[in-house]
């Protein structure tokens, strides 16, 4: 199998689980899932390295929006 569609096919089962996980446990929070979503996608490209036809602008925005996440989390908890 390519290994562009595994990844996809990887990626996506990942998704399907937390978005059922997080379901069941009552999770409300969208920054909880899409930090998730962002965790697996970097887990997914890091193991299986998929080959991308131009530069890999989703991981810069989906680092960037971790990162403000992230961030306003810790200001949560300093202030």
């Amino acid at each position: 199998m390519n290994k562009n569609y595994l990844a996809n096919t990887i990626f996506t089962v990942m998704v399907m689980l937390t978005s059922s996980i997080f379901w069941i446990l009552g999770e409300t929070r969208v920054d909880a899932y899409f930090s998730m979503y962002t965790l697996e996608y970097f887990v997914v490209k890091a193991l299986l390295n998929p080959r991308r036809l131009y530069k890999d602008f989703l991981a810069f925005v989906l680092l960037a929006i971790f990162a403000v996440i992230v961030g306003y989390r810790v200001y949560e908890v300093l202030i």
